[in-house]
């Protein structure tokens, strides 16, 4: 594997721009799935390309706070079928940095494979299918970070552009005190070493803001935490759908029958309900009146732990802290007020996705000839861009994409409208493609899909799961087809067949 890519002269499509039987752009989750399953279908000399504007395989996970966990087991969240160098219990949550590690091993497995190059600290301008003298091919324009004047353009019979969810890091918030100190969760444990014994509020009460909170409690069970989490979040309890032991025979239930659930709940119309049918049923605290679900997964036992720890929750949002005469003061959005102590640690979660002030620009999944297959999220396969990369690539190379049924969402745009019905629709959405997939894709191939989380269970479990999913096919997919075209017509984003 190399640092720069082999340009041979030999290999020339024409003056100056190498030529690739692949290229894949972004050497994240969704690219690396999507590059794993694309070999599949290449010849052993096959020359494959691989860039990403960081210095090494793992997307985001080279730059995610160093406490990060995975909501899943570790098995399943893989590349491809990969399994994992190491002989930890199956229910184990990886850390950041042995993700980033498992997802870069990945890179050397494929270069096993075929004739592999890799462009790292590279970020790719452009991604288009152009004519040429050999019909359609792929044409990227790409350029060294920080050197936009040095572009050069490569070729490929295929392209697969995955850039990811528009994930950026999250900046500290600006607030008005001179006597708080606002950071990015990035910079936690340092700023809790740096000052023992002072308070911490934690802005934002999703999967970041849960790790935050028990992460300052692990540092220090003692030190006041506060949480200022919104409307509230519900998680999926990975107690009761994760189960462990002999309850993987017993209890539980299949991942793929939750998605059915949500999605044959939601109508199109009615996202509040289809929230609360989720806190009722699904949730780690079915009493609350929690008012989002952003697909996080958590513990009965973390659930506690958060819940003990906390001095006070605020279901509201930040608006400033300011210095007054009576000290300082923290403003929240209906108005409230309230006396912080100085010297308090605000930790900015309020998420690193869809952070952009404007809307990427949407880019079709597919383009007119097929030469590039796009994982984005405003023309989305599956609002898990890894699942996205999997089985998008191998229905391209089977020349399976179009004609079948599969629908394509706007992820973004939906979620920055309403993310409730962004979660119904993602569900449906999901589910519809899945069993469409099901009914398209052989079944050795499905079983090789080592993200899908019903591989949790036993063998006889998921057979019979598979049993229902494919009797209620046809009305099924009917009533997601229905919803989708709902939520298409509401609120004014791209949602159709791809």
């Amino acid at each position: 594997m190399l640092d720069q890519p082999n340009m041979g002269p030999a290999r020339e499509s024409h003056l100056g721009t190498a030529s690739y039987d692949l290229v894949v752009a972004g050497a994240g989750i969704a690219g690396l799935n999507a590059l794993y399953a694309a070999v599949q279908y290449l010849p052993k000399n096959a020359r494959v390309l691989l860039i990403d504007q960081k210095a090494g395989a793992g997307g985001m996970w080279n730059t995610a706070y160093d406490y990060v966990r995975l909501h899943q087991p570790h098995p399943m969240f893989t590349v491809g079928d990969l399994k994992w160098a190491w002989n930890k219990p199956r229910a184990y949550l990886a850390k950041r940095d042995e993700v980033r590690d498992h997802l870069a091993s990945s890179v050397q497995a494929v270069a096993k494979a075929v004739d592999l190059s890799t462009l790292f600290g590279h970020i790719v301008a452009s991604c288009e299918e152009v004519g040429t003298g050999q019909g359609a091919r792929a044409r990227l324009a790409v350029y060294p970070n920080g050197h936009p004047e040095h572009v050069f353009t490569v070729e490929a019979a295929r392209a697969i552009y995955a850039p990811g969810l528009n994930y950026r890091l999250a900046e500290p918030l600006t607030l008005s005190s001179h006597n708080v100190i606002s950071i990015i969760p990035q910079d936690l444990l340092p700023t809790l070493a740096a000052h023992p014994n002072v308070s911490v509020c934690v802005v934002g009460g999703g999967k970041t803001g849960m790790d935050s909170v028990l992460a300052v409690l692990g540092a220090d069970p003692e030190r006041k935490v506060t949480l200022i989490n919104g409307r509230g979040t519900n998680f999926l309890n990975r107690t009761k759908y994760i189960p462990t032991g002999v309850k993987r025979w017993t209890s539980g239930s299949l991942v793929s029958r939750l998605f059915r659930d949500i999605a044959l709940v939601f109508d199109g119309d009615n996202e509040e309900q289809t929230i609360q049918h989720f806190r009722a049923q699904h949730s780690t605290e079915p009493k609350s009146t929690n008012g989002v679900f952003l697909y996080g997964l958590q513990s009965e036992e973390e659930h506690a732990r958060v819940k003990q720890g906390l001095a006070k929750t605020h279901s509201d949002y930040l608006i400033d802290v300011t210095d007054t005469a009576s000290g300082v003061t923290m403003t929240l959005r209906s108005g409230a007020t309230e006396t912080v102590e100085a010297g308090t640690i605000f930790v900015n979660c309020t998420g690193s996705f869809f952070r952009g002030d404007d809307l990427e620009e949407r880019q079709t999944v597919l383009s007119p000839n097929g030469a590039v297959l796009r994982i984005v999220a405003r023309d989305g396969f599956h609002f898990l861009t890894s699942v996205a990369g999997f089985f998008a690539t191998h229905l391209l190379y089977r020349d399976a994409l179009r004609g079948k049924g599969f629908y394509t969402l706007d992820h973004e745009g939906l979620f920055r409208e309403n993310r409730n019905a962004w979660i119904g629709a993602s569900a449906a959405q999901s589910y519809m493609n899945q069993v469409i997939a099901v009914q398209t894709l052989p079944m050795m191939l499905l079983d090789r899909c080592g993200l899908d989380l019903d591989r949790w269970y036993p063998l006889p479990r998921r057979l019979r799961g598979l049993l229902q999913m494919k009797s209620s096919a046809e009305r099924d997919i009917a009533h997601c087809r229905k919803v989708l075209d709902r939520v298409a017509e509401r609120f004014a984003v791209h949602c159709g067949p791809l």
